[in-house]
């Protein structure tokens, strides 16, 4: 598994984590337009991911749902519309909870920013930690039968840029939610 990333930067590997959410999205929930999420993850490899996961934050059903109405504690990650949009879109498929270990949805929309954090104020070391992200998620698409994406789209974001952590790019490109 680990050979596959070997020579994928960070942003290459929160790339592919994006991409397997979007896969497990449109696989699960085909019927819903995913836009608005697929947008807020996207900006994490264009952006510095010390500031991105508190913008992506507010799109996990778990810290959403901890705010029963818009508030000020949410306007820094999105407007009152996002907020509303977002509700409906999880209406019926998810509790909510952060310790619901039934959740696939807040445990899927949970990894990008799990992936953002994991190195937060260390360096990358081996970056085993990713790895075991990438698992996880794999884990998940594997048993829903649903197709990985294709790591070889990201041999581009190479280890060798930043000491690790790769250029910036705008992912979007790699996006199956917004290329429609």
């Amino acid at each position: 598994m680990k050979q596959r990333f070997n020579n994928i930067s960070m942003n290459g590997r929160m790339a592919y984590v994006i991409m397997c959410v979007e896969a497990w999205l449109q696989g699960t929930y085909p019927d819903r337009d995913w836009t608005i999420v697929s947008e807020a993850m996207w900006r994490a490899t264009e952006m510095n991911w010390g500031d991105w996961p508190e913008i992506y934050a507010g799109y996990i059903p778990h810290v959403l749902f901890s705010y029963e109405e818009y508030g000020e504690d949410l306007t820094e990650s999105f407007p009152e519309d996002i907020y509303n949009r977002l509700k409906k879109l999880y209406l019926g498929i998810t509790s909510g909870n952060e310790d619901d270990p039934e959740d696939m949805l807040d445990y899927m929309l949970t990894k990008p920013h799990e992936m953002a954090t994991v190195y937060e104020g260390t360096g990358i070391g081996d970056g085993n930690e990713s790895i075991e992200i990438i698992e996880g998620i794999e884990k998940v698409l594997n048993s829903s039968g649903i197709p990985l994406p294709d790591h070889h789209r990201l041999y581009f974001s190479d280890h060798d840029q930043l000491h690790g952590w790769g250029n910036s790019f705008d992912g979007r490109f790699l996006s199956v939610i917004l290329g429609k």
